[in-house]
């Protein structure tokens, strides 16, 4: 059984060892607003416009239902579809943010219904509430925004108002939360799979481990793979990770593969004459596949009362090769939050990339 000291030990240790972006936050007290505008005066007596608005503080001034005046402001295209849902809505702010919102609407008000993540600052998810509230914000042409779902950090959607925790992540009740950011810089690696390559982070930690070994690992073509992690044993932390490495590995959006094929003599003809000329030709298949250079998950709970979660373990690793590559449209194709299901870890993993220099 690990005591008290030994845990706020283990704790120091996560703050001290971990990845800067898994313990400093940059913008504790944003919110997001998911807001319904013009109610009423759309078709069929819907809505006329949906925006995000994001706040870089608080949403209501704290002067009765007073609210101020959004930092940014996008609107989100109709579709055909209500956005706010778990088909997941993307959306870009006029400073460049891009923001991914995945929302269960069938949570009611004011329980946690959903997940936000942007560009800015990936690692650091928002919880989001089913929270109907009207008069938010006033559009230019004098209609009247009303908020569906406020997101942030502090647990609840508005400061003074209750949660019933819970039902957040479309739904689910997972109690952990493994969130993920990896970047365009990509590895072509020979003969390997993506599966082979996550594989190798089992060679690194046993089931009593807190830390992994970070000795290269050989990948061949002059490729190796350093992983390194913190975790805590009681919880599984590492092969919980490791298992979301596994899942990742697997999904189709996370890796690129080619073939190359090239034609090689197996039965020169030797015959006088014949010299230079070929019997019986076989063709050869290259495989490569690449996949990104660096990789991190951090791992957190999901605290059912909806407040603040806390760092469970953090794993990441780097190949390196001779040489590197942009991959804009892999990277791209990952995007602002890559949702991939993991029974064997226990969570669903989210997975942003940040496509720097595309």
């Amino acid at each position: 059984m690990r005591t008290s000291t030994q845990w706020s030990a283990f704790v120091a240790g996560i703050l001290i060892s971990a990845p800067h972006s898994a313990v400093c936050q940059k913008t504790p007290n944003e919110n997001l607003v998911l807001a319904d505008c013009g109610i009423g005066l759309g078709h069929n007596g819907g809505s006329t416009s949906r925006e995000m608005m994001y706040y870089s503080g608080d949403v209501w001034t704290g002067n009765g239902d007073a609210t101020n005046k959004p930092t940014h402001m996008v609107n989100v295209p109709w579709t055909g579809a209500y956005p706010w849902g778990p088909q997941g809505v993307k959306a870009k702010m006029p400073n460049g943010d891009e923001w991914s919102v995945y929302i269960n609407d069938k949570i009611k008000d004011p329980n946690s219904a959903g997940d936000a993540w942007h560009s800015y600052e990936l690692d650091k998810p928002l919880k989001c509430y089913s929270y109907h509230v009207d008069k938010v914000y006033k559009l230019d042409d004098g209609k009247w925004c009303s908020s569906a779902y406020v997101c942030n950090h502090r647990g609840k959607p508005r400061p003074g108002s209750s949660s019933g925790g819970g039902g957040g992540g479309g739904g689910d009740k997972d109690k952990i939360r493994i969130t993920g950011s990896t970047n365009s810089d990509f590895v072509e690696l020979y003969e390997q799979t993506p599966e082979h390559v996550m594989a190798t982070v089992k060679k690194t930690f046993s089931s009593t481990s807190i830390n992994c070994d970070s000795t290269p690992i050989s990948l061949g073509s002059k490729c190796t793979i350093s992983w390194k992690c913190h975790g805590e044993p009681g919880l599984k932390a590492l092969e919980k990770m490791s298992a979301a490495y596994d899942s990742m590995a697997a999904e189709p959006k996370f890796s690129s593969k080619r073939q190359s094929t090239t034609e090689v003599c197996r039965t020169p003809d030797t015959r006088p004459g014949k010299e230079g000329q070929c019997l019986r030709w076989e063709t050869k298949v290259d495989n490569y596949v690449k996949v990104p250079k660096t990789l991190d998950l951090i791992m957190d709970n999901m605290p059912s009362d909806g407040s603040n979660p806390s760092v469970h373990g953090w794993m990441n690793y780097e190949i390196s090769c001779d040489r590197t590559s942009k991959e804009c449209i892999i990277c791209k194709a990952i995007g602002g939050a890559l949702r991939i299901a993991s029974n064997a870890a226990g969570a669903t993993v989210l997975l942003g990339c940040k496509a720097n220099g595309c």
